[in-house]
């Protein structure tokens, strides 16, 4: 067997091995690992795709592409993927990082992968597939009579998963249903392959009988039931994302659907269930794309699925279980939010597709001679070698230096992992250190600098509390909350659009209330930006009208209490607190009005609702008692209401001076560099 064989015949076989593996990885050893599991995964497939062509291209002395109807579009999507993540971001490391970086994995997958396959291994997939189907549906039955697979693997570290459907190694009970329905399909489709093998025809029972247990898991009530947003709103998202030029065109960023869902939710959203919650993928994949790529990207994916659609369904002699499983694949696109188990599967059904109809299509090549004797031949020839030469190694070292980032973050999550298991252990040293590690491995991460920040902030408090705090903890104190600032407005520098970071510094600045005045302007000013990214979110209107009514700025407090009233009516947060400013500012009679209005949102026999009742009947008697005037106050005694001071209260152990010097020492400005800080 020559070299190129045998490179080829391991990447097949790698590649029917990720078939296998995509549905059922899970590496409980890293933050998030339901999503990152699969996304390392997909990354590893894309790279060793990279890395085999460069080699199996040196051997051959060219350069061959497989020319299918689809190739082009999906080129200029994978290029737009490329200026969206530059374009929307100062910053793209988390652009390419997570799903821009899937969706070139994606595109580069059926690319490069056609021409390197080995012949006539297709069959191999339908094995790989049904094999991954057939654990899946056993664990999922498993999982039915209560012997799932979560419970052993809870007992393995920190993690909490749910001993029921409502946990899945595909990712999700949804993921699970659309994996083993397109299994189901194109076996039943398949019907040579289906009639000549047992192993199919039992394959299919159990997942039969596995992809019924779990619809009924997502039904409504249902142990996996699930919330996606509803098409109306993803339509309202994606036309919302059209009105300003560079939006419509490049889109927000690959991987910030959430941060659009966030600056771009309707109202009518506060009325669901659901209002709290960030999305980070519309309806179904093609409206993601509008709003995160663009409407050019857009448009390239969507001529992608329709010369997907009509090449697969010319071929119809053979190949009929792959020709299924990509049309179910395609269908389920338009039907599901984003996930990377069935888009990867795509890629991998395709490439086998592509490959085993390569004697169909023509081949883009462009070939060299042998370069061992460059200096022989005439001046094209001599360019074309040295275009390979320069072509391979710069393809090489921008692949090296991918995998090498990629494999720092990955690390990093593994760390924040283990922080997480210091923490559940009370080892905040190790904790710290862990945590900071993954920083210093990942440092334009914003949210691993944002979860930095919180971490020196609880430190900071839990120091700042103690009964007998020493000189050298008050200095302590006064470097974690230095630290929390700095990294805090890092994060806000990586990703300005993310109004959680906004949220966490004003956070920060909160709790100095009450030790300088500066930290009211620096919470306002962050609380403002959280809701310019967040503008539909009634929470941080009330934390805006808490922070005036501490400070005794009634008219403003007003005003933002009566925005989160504005944005959900329902509220009763929001009702309660504008009744207290009303009262402080004496206005009795429309802070009457108000507490009717929070009473009638909580439920009879509560104790919220007894205490609310005493203030609105105190209320009214003092009103028809004509008084002459409403004293002031903070808060009314007994309130069901948490008073903000206290909490700012936690770290008043800080002098104004120091408090001041942290504010303006942890100063970051965009064209400072974070890596070095």
């Amino acid at each position: 067997m020559t070299k190129e064989n045998k490179l080829s015949t391991f990447f097949t076989w790698f590649l029917i091995g990720s078939v296998f593996l995509l549905p059922i990885f899970f590496c409980p050893f890293i933050i998030n690992p339901l999503i990152n599991s699969k996304l390392l995964l997909v990354f590893l497939i894309a790279f060793v795709s990279v890395f085999v062509f460069i080699a199996q291209s040196i051997q051959k002395k060219s350069w061959e592409i497989i020319k299918t109807p689809f190739i082009l579009p999906l080129f200029a999507f994978a290029l737009l993927v490329i200026i969206s993540s530059l374009v929307s971001h100062q910053y793209p490391s988390k652009q390419l990082l997570g799903m821009g970086g899937a969706y070139l994995a994606f595109a580069s997958i059926i690319m490069l992968a056609p021409s390197i396959l080995k012949d006539k291994f297709s069959k191999y997939f339908i094995v790989a597939s049904n094999i991954a189907a057939l654990v899946l549906s056993v664990l999922s039955i498993a999982q039915a009579l209560g012997f799932g697979l979560s419970s052993l693997i809870n007992r393995t570290g920190i993690l909490e998963l749910p001993d029921s459907l409502a946990f899945s190694l595909s990712g999700s009970t949804f993921v699970a249903i659309q994996f083993l329905s397109a299994v189901l399909l194109s076996n039943v489709f398949d019907q040579k392959s289906w009639q000549k093998s047992l192993f199919n025809k039992i394959t299919t029972v159990f997942i039969a009988i596995a992809l019924g247990v779990n619809v009924l898991a997502i039904l409504p009530k249902g142990e996996a039931s699930f919330q996606s947003l509803s098409l109306a709103n993803s339509v309202s998202v994606a036309r919302g994302s059209l009105t300003f030029t560079r939006n419509a065109l490049f889109g927000y960023g690959p991987d910030s659907y959430g941060n659009a869902y966030n600056i771009l939710k309707p109202l009518s959203v506060n009325g669901l269930d659901y209002w709290q919650f960030t999305f980070d993928s519309a309806f179904n994949l093609p409206l993601t794309i509008l709003v995160s790529v663009g409407s050019i990207a857009f448009l390239a994916y969507a001529i992608f699925l329709v010369k997907t659609v009509i090449a697969v369904k010319k071929k119809t002699e053979e190949e009929v279980f792959l020709k299924t499983f990509i049309l179910t694949a395609l269908v389920w696109q338009f039907l599901v939010p984003v996930n990377l188990v069935m888009l990867f599967l795509l890629a991998l059904a395709l490439a086998f597709f592509i490959n085993a109809y390569r004697d169909k299509y023509k081949k883009i090549s462009f070939s060299v001679h042998s370069l061992t004797d460059l200096l022989h031949r005439g001046k094209w020839t001599k360019t074309k070698n040295l275009a390979f030469i320069g072509g391979n190694v710069a393809i090489s070292l921008f692949a090296i230096i991918a995998l090498y980032v990629i494999a720092k973050n990955f690390f990093a999550y593994h760390l924040l992992y283990k922080s997480s298991v210091s923490i559940s252990k009370n080892q905040v040293a190790d904790a710290y250190d862990y945590h900071k590690k993954a920083k210093l491995l990942a440092p334009q991460v914003a949210f691993i600098r944002r979860s930095y920040s919180l971490l020196n902030l609880q430190i900071a408090i839990a120091l700042s509390n103690k009964a007998d705090i020493s000189p050298a903890e008050q200095e302590q104190v006064l470097q974690l909350v230095n630290q929390a600032i700095g990294e805090a407005k890092a994060a806000t520098v990586l990703d300005p659009s993310n109004y959680q970071n906004w949220s966490v510094l004003s956070q920060i600045y909160m709790q100095l209330l009450d030790t300088t005045s500066q930290a009211q302007q620096e919470a306002f000013n962050s609380l403002a930006k959280a809701a310019t990214y967040n503008p539909g979110n009634p929470e941080i209107r009330i934390i805006l009208g808490q922070l005036f009514f501490n400070v005794k700025k009634y008219s403003e407090a007003t005003t933002f209490f009566n925005q989160a009233i504005e944005r959900k009516p329902d509220m009763f947060l929001a009702h309660y607190y504008l009744a207290q400013t009303l009262i402080a500012n004496k206005q009795l009679a429309e802070a009457k009005a108000s507490l009717v209005n929070s009473l009638n949102l909580l439920d009879k026999g509560t104790d919220e609702y007894k205490t609310v009742e005493d203030e609105l009947n105190a209320l009214i008697e003092q009103i028809e008692n004509n008084a002459k005037a409403a004293e002031p106050i903070d808060q009314v005694p007994g309130s069901v209401i948490p008073d903000l001071s206290e909490a700012s209260s936690k770290l008043s152990t800080l002098d104004k001076e120091d408090a001041e010097a942290a504010i303006q020492e942890s100063a970051l400005t965009p064209d400072q560099s974070l890596v070095e800080n």
